[in-house]
Parts: C-alpha cells; sequence; structure tokens
C-alpha cells in the first residue's frame, strides 16, 4: 500500500514540475545584450511605423523620401544562443513587422509620389533682369507643366537641346502651358527680359518612372567658346592680347658717373600700336643684377591665362569707358618682384619730337613734354596700363639717376584690342 502512495506521490510531482516549465516556456527568456538590442531596434520600428501612418497625400516630398528611406534602413537580426522558444518567436515577430513596415511604406509613399509632380524651379516675385534658363531632363510620356507670370509680355521659349529645336514660343505676360514628352533629353525653358521686372517662376513635371523620382537626374551646365553661327550662341564683349614685343627689351642704365665715360643712363623704346588698340599694358623689372629671371618673357601669356580664367565669372568683361577693372584685375597678378635698390624714372612721350629730343639728349627730361599722368619719377620694377587715346605709335623713355649704381631694365608690353567674343551654355546630364 506503501509502494502505491509513493508511485502516485511521484507522479503527482513529476507532472506539477512539467507544469512549472511549460508556463515558464511561454515567457521570453534571453540574455540582457540581447534584451537592449530588441528594445532599441522595437522602439525604432514603432517610430517607423507611426510615421508611415502620417503620411497622407500632399506631405512634402523630401518628408515623403525621407520616411521611406528610414524605412528602407530599418535591420533587425539576433542571436538565438540561449534563448528560449517564446523568445525566438519575438524576435521573429519584430522582423516581420520591418518587413510589414517596409512595403506598406513603399506603397503608400509610390501610391504620394505618384499622384504628385516633380518640382523643378519655383520662385515669386523674382526680380529678372537678364536672361534666365532652367534646364531640366525629361523622358518619352512625362508631362511638363510650367506656369509663369511677368509684369510685361516678354519672350518665353522652350527648347530641346538634344536636338537643337524650339518646341514652343510664347511673348505674353503670363504663360501657363503643358507638354507631353515625346523625345527623352534635356528641355530648357528660357525667359528674355528686355528690362529688370519681377516675376513668378513655377516649373514641374509628371513621370511614371519611380526609380528617378527616388533618384533624379540632374542636368549640368558648363560654358564652352564657339562660333558666332551656333545654337543658342550669345556673344560678350571681350579683349585680345596682343603681345608688341617678340621677346622682352633689355636695357643697361649706366650710372650718372659711368655714362659720362661710356654707356648711357637712358633708353627709348617705341611701341607700334596695333590697329583698335585701346589701352597698352606693359611690365618693368628693374635690378641691379643684369641676371634674367624665368618670369621674363612671360608677361603675354601670363596676361591671356588670367583673362581666360575671370571671363567666366559674370561680369563684363570690357567697357571701352570702364575696362579699366578689367586690365587692373589682370596687373594685379602679374605684378614682377621688386628689388628695393633698384628704380629709376619712366617718361610717357606721345610725341615723336620730343621722345627724340629726350634720346638725343638735347634738352632735360624736366624740360620736355611728356604725359605727366602715365609718367613716374623713382619707380621700381611694376607694371601699368597707358591708355592709346587713339595712337599709332607710344614712346617710353626710361633714365637712371643713381649716381654710383647700373640699373638693368627689361620690358615686355601688350596691345588690349577689343573683340566680340561668343559663348554658348552647354548640358549634360549627371
Amino acid at each position: 500500500m506503501r509502494a502505491v502512495v509513493l508511485v502516485i506521490s511521484l507522479l503527482v510531482l513529476m507532472g506539477c514540475q512539467s507544469s512549472n516549465n511549460r508556463v515558464s516556456d511561454s515567457e521570453p527568456k534571453m540574455s540582457e545584450k540581447a534584451l537592449l538590442l530588441y528594445n532599441k531596434a522595437e522602439r525604432k520600428v514603432a517610430d517607423v511605423e507611426s510615421r508611415v501612418a502620417d503620411l497622407s497625400a500632399g506631405a512634402d516630398r523630401q518628408h515623403v523620401i525621407s520616411v521611406l528611406t528610414e524605412a528602407k534602413a530599418l535591420e533587425y537580426r539576433f542571436d538565438s544562443t540561449g534563448m528560449n522558444r517564446a523568445a525566438i518567436e519575438k524576435c521573429k515577430t519584430l522582423q516581420q513587422r520591418i518587413v510589414d513596415v517596409q512595403n506598406k511604406a513603399v506603397a503608400k509613399v509610390e501610391s504620394i509620389i505618384l499622384s504628385s509632380d516633380v518640382p523643378v524651379y519655383k520662385g515669386e516675385d523674382l526680380l529678372i533682369e537678364k536672361l534666365m534658363e532652367y534646364p531640366v531632363y525629361l523622358e518619352k510620356g512625362d508631362k511638363l507643366y510650367y506656369d509663369i507670370k511677368l509684369q510685361s509680355a516678354v519672350p518665353v521659349k522652350l527648347y530641346n537641346m538634344d536636338s537643337k529645336s524650339l518646341v514652343k514660343s510664347y511673348t505674353k505676360v503670363t504663360v501657363k502651358d503643358s507638354l507631353t514628352i515625346a523625345h527623352s533629353g534635356i528641355y530648357l525653358l528660357e525667359i528674355k527680359p528686355q528690362a529688370a521686372q519681377y516675376a513668378s517662376v513655377n516649373i514641374s513635371y509628371h513621370t511614371d518612372d519611380t526609380d528617378r523620382i527616388y533618384h533624379q537626374k540632374s542636368v549640368r551646365t558648363v560654358t564652352v567658346s564657339c562660333s558666332k553661327n551656333d545654337f543658342r550662341a550669345y556673344s560678350i564683349k571681350g579683349v585680345k592680347m596682343q603681345n608688341l614685343f617678340e621677346e622682352p627689351r633689355k636695357f643697361t642704365l649706366r650710372s650718372q658717373l659711368k655714362s659720362a665715360v661710356s654707356g648711357s643712363s637712358i633708353a627709348l623704346v617705341p611701341v607700334q600700336i596695333p590697329s583698335g588698340a585701346t589701352d597698352v599694358l606693359y611690365s618693368m623689372r628693374i635690378a641691379t643684377s643684369e641676371q634674367d629671371r624665368s618670369s621674363d618673357g612671360n608677361f603675354h601669356r601670363n596676361m591671356s591665362v588670367k583673362y581666360n580664367q575671370i571671363k567666366f565669372l559674370g561680369l563684363p568683361l570690357y567697357e571701352r569707358n570702364q575696362g579699366s577693372g578689367l586690365l587692373k584685375m589682370l596687373l594685379d597678378d602679374n605684378r614682377p618682384i621688386r628689388e628695393e635698390d633698384a628704380y629709376c624714372n619712366m617718361y610717357l612721350f606721345r610725341s615723336q619730337s620730343e621722345a627724340k629730343k629726350f634720346q638725343d639728349r638735347t634738352s632735360g627730361a624736366s624740360t620736355l613734354k611728356y604725359d605727366v599722368d602715365y609718367s613716374t619719377v623713382g619707380t621700381q620694377s611694376c607694371n601699368g596700363r597707358i591708355p592709346s587715346n587713339g595712337a599709332s605709335k607710344l614712346y617710353l623713355g626710361f633714365e637712371n639717376v643713381r649716381v654710383r649704381y647700373t640699373n638693368y631694365l627689361w620690358v615686355e608690353a601688350v596691345a588690349v584690342v577689343p573683340t566680340t567674343e561668343y559663348y554658348r551654355t552647354k548640358y549634360s546630364v549627371e
């Protein structure tokens, strides 16, 4: 009898233990580290689920794409070591929530974006004073929308830049139109005001290509030189730099004492002015040593290089009455190195007879008729600008006024000839 009771007691005890184990297996069991990782991922998933649920038609485009990007970035992986079955199921459930919210985000975002237009440009009350251009890459089947409000009627044109053809043209105060794109390519909307005025511009397009919605193709613009008859070529006032000396004119200016015995303390440089030139730019290097420098002879090249660097900055390159701004900029970057102990006098003669008197020393320089505005006394190495004033020839006179020391002189010059240059904007898809 006692044996029967003992067996029954053991069976009851085993049943209780089995029951306790079943209870404990229903509660997730994982390590502290795994729990921290799970909680962090779950908070992020819950946040994205809430943001996706809040998305609605008319939401800001960038916000919509941002939510989708966050949803696609969700990720959760777990190590099941030490986890019971309940914990593993809990982790798998979180992984499925991520898949679900990602699918929901894609569907909802595509629905919102595909029902709206892709903005290209939007501006209200813009002050436009010059040609305005708005390029956009479009593919076959896209629909372009544009709404332009002006104060006065000006030419508004739409071009296909790939085929170099005019698609539409208007001259109105208000232009509101659309175009279904027949051929993929870069399209350009151009507004050409005759005078400064305010305008409102709104340009957008619709596409069914979701990949282009997320990864828009931008248009890169580069200004290139071209010929007068090229498509959409425009002209600007520029200059041509013409070298006046094949190589630097080099002179030895003897000191006052030494020139009394041999040599000369003066030098005269005739400068032939080409037709149409408005200015002469010169570089003068004075040294106490007759050793050449590597920079000698590069004045014309350096000026041309600098001019090419600045001519696309959007500034008026050259105006006959205001060209000094451009020329000063060029000269400032090409000044010769100075030696403190090397200096001389420079005189500008516009008269051949006065220049001959200087060269023949029939009169002292102070008694001659030279251009005071562009002559300098006691100058060191420098460069400068001399207006030609319509002359065909100018004369530069140099004099070493030092009593004991010889100076060595290098002179370079270029003529500035105004010219019309032609450029166009080159467009490409990035």
